[in-house]
């Protein structure tokens, strides 16, 4: 359940920073958040977990 929640927001972040990108003089840094946030939600939800002791 938590990682809907997490896919949601990041959902949400990268829509507003690509429509930011459309409407700025240089879109790399909305593409750059856009992208940032969809490689910071694929790592922290593909990584491993470690196992308790």
């Amino acid at each position: 359940m938590k990682n809907v929640i997490w896919f949601f927001i990041t959902c949400i972040i990268a829509t507003v920073g690509f429509f930011a990108a459309l409407s700025m003089k240089t879109p790399w840094i909305g593409f750059a958040v856009a992208f940032g946030v969809w490689f910071i939600f694929m790592w922290t939800t593909t990584k491993p977990r470690r196992r308790r002791r």
